[in-house]
């Protein structure tokens, strides 16, 4: 892909319908979620976390997410965190018959916030910074 001079990365990418992650994301070995939508309880394997998002897999493909909001309970070490998020994308599983999403969080308290910024690095780096310096 070339990229004129005059447009920046940022550009670029919103251009091809991407876009930056706002929140950096750690993997979480061990979590699992339940996802419910009032008659739906629904339970996956959570891949990884940010303060302002997370993704589930291992989710039955008959699962839609017609639904603006949902419940989540996300749980890990021992601890439980209640969640009211939002699906933003969803694509084919590693399983047949499953799923994967990504859910964006709309109200968490602050004991999860407070587990974000103790598991999520300050510093990514793969994010390309730290490798310009040899």
């Amino acid at each position: 892909m070339n990229i004129s001079a005059s447009e920046s990365r940022e550009a670029s990418s919103f251009r091809f319908g991407q876009m930056r992650r706002k929140d950096r994301r750690a993997g979480v070995p061990g979590f699992v979620g339940d996802i419910a939508d009032g008659n739906l309880v629904l339970g996956g394997m959570i891949e990884d976390i940010s303060t302002g998002g997370f993704r589930i897999t291992n989710i039955p493909e008959f699962f839609q997410a017609e639904k603006h909001t949902y419940s989540a309970v996300l749980s890990g070490g021992g601890k439980h965190y209640r969640l009211l998020a939002k699906p933003c994308w969803r694509k084919k599983g590693r399983g047949q018959g499953q799923i994967e999403m990504g859910f964006k969080i709309i109200d968490a308290p602050w004991e999860w916030v407070e587990l974000t910024m103790k598991e999520i690095p300050d510093f990514d780096y793969e994010d390309g910074f730290f490798g310009n310096f040899n």
